[in-house]
C-alpha cells in the first residue's frame, strides 16, 4: 500500500523566529544550522507520530480485494479527494461518491459498493493538520524541544528525550 507524496508542504511548523526565540539565539550566524534543526525535527516527529503536520497531498495505491474498508495513510486524514479503480487495460474509472464514504472517526475508507473483479484504487488525499498555527501545541513543542536538543549536542541522539516522547505519545499511530 505504498502512499506517493504529490504536493509538498509550503512551510515547516514553526519558523526560524520561532525556534532563536525558543533557542533565546538574538544572533543571526546560525541561521541555516537552525533551519535544518527545524526540517530534521520535523521530520522526526512526522516520523514517530506515523502523522504529516502541515497541509500536503498524496496517493495511496491499495491492490483488490481490500475488503469493505481501507486504511488511510499518512494521517490525520482532512479530505479524500478522489477514488478510482485501475482497469486491467491501464486507464482509470473514478468511482462515484455514492460507491464509498469516509470514517472520520477511523480515518478509512468504506467501500459501499466493492468493485467487481481485480485491480487497484488509487486515492487521493488532502493530508496535514492544515496551516502551522493550526498544529497540536504539544506536537509544536516537542519540535522545538528536538531543535533545542539538536542545538545544544550538535549530534546525532539515540532517540528522542522522554519529555519529548511523552509529548509524542497520544498521537503515535500504534499497530496491533
Amino acid at each position: 500500500m505504498p502512499a506517493v507524496l504529490l504536493t509538498a508542504p509550503e512551510a515547516e511548523p514553526i519558523g526560524l523566529a520561532d525556534a532563536k526565540a525558543y533557542l533565546r539565539l538574538d544572533h543571526d550566524a546560525e541561521d541555516a544550522l537552525v533551519e535544518d534543526l527545524i526540517a530534521a525535527a520535523a521530520r522526526q516527529v512526522e516520523k514517530l507520530t506515523r502523522r504529516v503536520l502541515i497541509a500536503q497531498r498524496w496517493r495511496l495505491d491499495v491492490r483488490l480485494p481490500c475488503g469493505e474498508a481501507v486504511p488511510l495513510r499518512p494521517r490525520p486524514v482532512r479530505e479524500v479527494e478522489a477514488v478510482r479503480l485501475r482497469r486491467p487495460d491501464g486507464g482509470f474509472e473514478a468511482l462515484p461518491a455514492g460507491a464509498w464514504s469516509f470514517d472520520w472517526a477511523g480515518e478509512r475508507l468504506i467501500l459501499l459498493r466493492p468493485p467487481s473483479g481485480r485491480g487497484a484504487l488509487e486515492i487521493e488525499l488532502a493530508c496535514g493538520y492544515g496551516d502551522p498555527e493550526d498544529v497540536p501545541e504539544s506536537l509544536l513543542l516537542a519540535l522545538r524541544r528536538l531543535v533545542a536538543d539538536g542545538y545544544e549536542r550538535r549530534s546525532p541522539a539515540e532517540g528522542p528525550a522522554a519529555d519529548v516522547a511523552a509529548l509524542l505519545a497520544p498521537y503515535r499511530d500504534l499497530s496491533l
